[in-house]
């Protein structure tokens, strides 16, 4: 009894230091995109991410493997939320429509909240090398495969005017990502509302049931334009 005593004391010791770990780690993380988004990748050093951690360089190194592991971590803390999040929308039985927009919450959601996150991931990928750039290529293209299949099945059923659902993807995409350079987290903006805005602009744009636009017709006329470009 004694002897279980002390090893269930042990395991609970051992929970603890993991936690203590796991939560600085999470904040030289945090810290690290601070200082990425501010300064850029290639402009900060170990010592820059040692400093505002406050641990010398071998006591940054007991959480860290490297400089790019962190870059790497900065990416899978996007990537992989709104890759899981997305892929359990498309297990939701409603339009593509319906689909995308609340995808189009997950994005903004996950903009508003971590904004150094979304502009190391949007800037710096760059950096990646070897496995870490080929795991970000996959994950991303399938994110933007699943996009683009929503915009085909809208297209197929008649929802959507548009020739290329891959380029409606990237528009749809883009209008979402450089939310960033706008959102001022000292204004808080609520996503659901601002995803709204997005997604109302941009299906009455795609919509096959919108009215023709005729020069003719003036300023009033709604236009017919495509919802293509790259952001």
């Amino acid at each position: 009894q004694p002897q279980m005593m002390q090893e269930q004391a042990g395991a609970r010791e051992g929970e603890r230091r993991n936690a203590q770990y796991d939560a600085r780690r999470a904040e030289i993380v945090d810290l690290a995109a601070r200082l990425f988004a501010s300064k850029g990748y290639a402009a900060t050093g170990i010592r820059d991410i040692g400093e505002a951690a406050r641990l010398a360089r071998g006591a940054l190194y007991y959480y860290i493997d490297s400089k790019e592991s962190l870059l790497s971590e900065i990416h899978d803390a996007v990537l992989v939320s709104l890759l899981a999040q997305t892929e359990r929308v498309m297990a939701v039985n409603v339009g593509p429509t319906a689909k995308l927009r609340l995808i189009s919450e997950i994005l903004l959601r996950l903009i508003i909240e971590r904004k150094d996150y979304v502009w190391v991931f949007l800037h710096e990928y760059r950096f990646l090398t070897d496995e870490r750039r080929e795991r970000f290529d996959a994950k991303l293209a399938r994110f933007e495969d699943l996009i683009t299949e929503l915009f085909a099945a809208g297209a197929k059923r008649g929802e959507y005017d548009i020739d290329d659902a891959r380029t409606a993807m990237l528009a749809f995409v883009g209008m979402h990502n450089y939310t960033y350079q706008w959102v001022n987290v000292a204004m808080p903006t609520d996503p659901v509302k601002l995803s709204k805005i997005y997604c109302d602009i941009f299906f009455n744009g795609v919509s096959a049931s919108r009215p023709a636009f005729s020069m003719a017709s003036g300023p009033a006329s709604v236009t017919r334009g495509g919802a293509d470009g790259r952001p």
